[in-house]
């Protein structure tokens, strides 16, 4: 009846989810951390409930209907890693995609992304989604070899680099919508969401001192 609704649907489902399991919980104060393939979609829960906003905008188009406050930044599993002017080591906001995906999907992709960092540093199994996504660590092993050349890193390096900046770029997401908005988030707990969001969540509780993650 009201398709405008429809908008930023999935980022919110998972605000939405992680409120009710947080009530479940008595656990009522909460930020939310769901990371996919293109992006990482933070939000703040007060009380049990999601902060909303009045407006927001899906690229340059003003909404202007009540929707939850959902900060989304380009820091997914897909996303690049590539050099800016100065050899500077940059992590998205440009995706791989699925398809052809990151290189240690072995689909003819060549861009190294934050999966292919976690792979080569064995944070990954083999096989993704029930087995039905093979991982090849020669195909990271070479990605990572070409970029990190160029500024002198070796493979394991330029891995480890790829995750701090990543993460710096997370963190960054949960600053907008705690600190940016006098919240403290050491007093919230970080609910962890998406295909990626596990893998990243320690990391980003100790960088801003929040002491519990779910």
């Amino acid at each position: 009846e009201q398709p405008v609704h429809t908008a930023l649907s999935g980022p919110a489902a998972a605000v939405v989810g992680s409120a009710w399991l947080g009530r479940q919980a008595g656990m009522n104060e909460l930020i939310t951390f769901d990371m996919g393939g293109t992006s990482t979609d933070v939000s703040l829960i007060e009380g049990g409930f999601p902060t909303l906003v009045s407006e927001t905008e899906v690229d340059v188009y003003p909404i202007r209907t009540p929707s939850i406050d959902v900060i989304s930044v380009g820091a997914g599993g897909g996303s690049v890693a590539w050099l800016a002017p100065g050899d500077r080591l940059k992590v998205g906001p440009r995706s791989a995609g699925a398809d052809p995906g990151p290189a240690c999907y072995g689909r003819g992709g060549t861009d190294v992304t934050i999966t292919d960092a976690n792979f080569y540093l064995g944070r990954l199994p083999d096989k993704l989604a029930g087995g039905t996504v093979s991982l090849h660590r020669s195909e990271a092993e070479a990605a990572l070899a070409t970029l990190g050349e160029r500024i002198g890193l070796s493979p394991l390096e330029m891995a480890s680099g790829i995750i701090q900046i990543g993460e710096m770029n997370m963190a960054d997401a949960i600053r907008q919508v705690s600190v940016q908005k006098g919240r403290d988030p050491r007093l919230f707990r970080l609910v962890a969401s998406g295909g990626a969001g596990p893998l990243h969540a320690c990391a980003l509780a100790e960088i801003l001192g929040i002491p519990e993650v779910i």
